[in-house]
């Protein structure tokens, strides 16, 4: 790969990561299918069983036609919705009717066949229709089920609805977003529903590879509110209760630093000072020598930063936030300017990591969106993760069924008949 210390690709390379493994794929909205573009990513057959119709995210505009247009209002017979042009990468569109008699044990005879299966359904939806985790079980013994849901098969809450913003706010996380004399701010992106698709990743992972050892599959279960729980408490909430601070901070941290968001002349950037090293850095920059000499230490400066961030703040107004930045960087200080999610999209450092791709259809494959989707953020010395376009609604539903199961002409054509399937 040219970089020293690291195994050439070539002489690593070999079956991705997840060669061989099939993965149905039931989610809806985000965080099923998001773990289960990142299964497709690593070389997994990801069959992505939905209703006819497809699942409620098939609803949010905007849609992108086969002929390359974009609707913002409307769903036209054949487009796909944005959502699923990014989540449905890496997969293989099945439409079947799993609600129906007939329907049901014909996914039934997929499960025989899956090593995977995610969902993100509340723990009592599928039971009531015969097709939770014991139930597939005694059918497949080696199947590892994973269930994301809001908060858990158990507990007070286990069958309460849940989406990302009422999780945000369950776990406590909304309660440390925002300034101290402002309300409760969520995250912007949907991390409710996606660090807990990463962490389901890794369970999947996990079983899998235990499955190895003991011949038997198993239920991973991830609740979303567990996987927030973890990350606000991460931080030592408690022993800042019993020192007075409160529970929202803004862009500042009275831990120390400084560490804070300052405006620059034209625009914003971000400083951490880490350690008494740095804070020295920072006041030759800001020509503050007097600074030093009364705060050399962190416990000075915690006792007084609020008249640090104020220097600080009067240094960067004076100056343009990439000329900060700059000068933070050659002293060893962690500092960037606020850069806009689409000023972001167009930095070199993004491109050369080829993080952002554009977002196709399978049945168009040489025509751009316009739009664009995340790459899987995990790099290999000897694999590069897939990320194959969507396909529209259906687009697989006859190919896996005679592929997987053996179904003919005729089968195929009963059940369509019955409004089972769609292709």
């Amino acid at each position: 790969m040219g970089t020293a210390g690291m195994t050439p690709a070539a002489e690593v390379a070999g079956p991705a990561p997840l060669d061989g493994i099939v993965v149905l794929d039931l989610g809806r909205f985000v965080a099923g299918p998001f773990c289960a573009f990142m299964l497709g990513s690593l070389g997994a057959t990801v069959l992505r069983i939905e209703p006819p119709g497809g699942d409620p995210s098939w609803s949010v505009p905007p849609y992108y036609g086969a002929d390359g247009s974009v609707s913002a209002t409307e769903r036209r017979d054949g487009d796909i919705a944005l959502g699923h042009l990014k989540r449905g990468r890496n997969k293989r569109s099945v439409v079947l009717d799993i609600n129906s008699d007939a329907g049901r044990p014909v996914f039934l005879d997929l499960v025989a066949r899956a090593d995977v299966l995610v969902e993100n359904f509340r723990p009592s939806s599928l039971q009531r229709i015969g097709i939770d985790y014991p139930a597939l079980a005694a059918l497949n013994p080696r199947l590892v089920y994973c269930a994301i849901s809001g908060y858990g098969p158990d507990g007070p809450r286990s069958d309460w609805p849940s989406m990302d913003i009422a999780i945000q706010a369950a776990s406590g996380f909304m309660s440390r977003n925002g300034f101290p004399d402002g309300p409760p701010i969520k995250a912007g992106p949907t991390i409710g529903d996606q660090v807990p698709a990463v962490y389901a990743a890794l369970g999947i992972f996990a079983a899998l590879r235990q499955r190895e050892h003991t011949g038997r599959g198993q239920l991973v279960d991830v609740a979303m509110n567990d996987v927030m729980t973890s990350l606000v408490w991460d931080d030592h909430l408690d022993w800042y209760a019993q020192r007075g601070l409160g529970e929202r901070w803004g862009n500042a941290d009275p831990r120390g630093g400084p560490l804070n968001v300052y405006q620059a002349s034209d625009g914003w950037v971000a400083i951490v000072v880490s350690s008494d090293a740095q804070w020295a850095g920072l006041c030759r920059l800001m020509d503050r020598d007097d600074l030093l000499a009364a705060t050399p230490t962190s416990a000075d400066r915690r006792r007084e930063l609020p008249d640090l961030d104020d220097a600080v703040r009067r240094w960067c107004g004076t100056r343009p936030a990439e000329q900060v930045a700059n000068a933070l960087r050659e002293v060893g200080i962690a500092g960037a300017r606020v850069a806009s999610a689409l000023e972001a999209r167009q930095d070199p450092q993004v491109a050369s990591r080829r993080m952002l791709r554009p977002l196709r259809r399978s049945d168009a494959p040489s025509s751009d969106s316009g739009f664009v989707g995340t790459a899987l953020p995990v790099h290999f010395g000897g694999y590069e993760p897939v990320h194959e376009p969507a396909e529209p609604l259906g687009n697989s539903t006859a190919s896996v069924l005679s592929e997987f199961l053996g179904l003919g002409e005729e089968e195929l054509s009963r059940l369509k008949r019955k409004g089972v399937i769609q292709h």
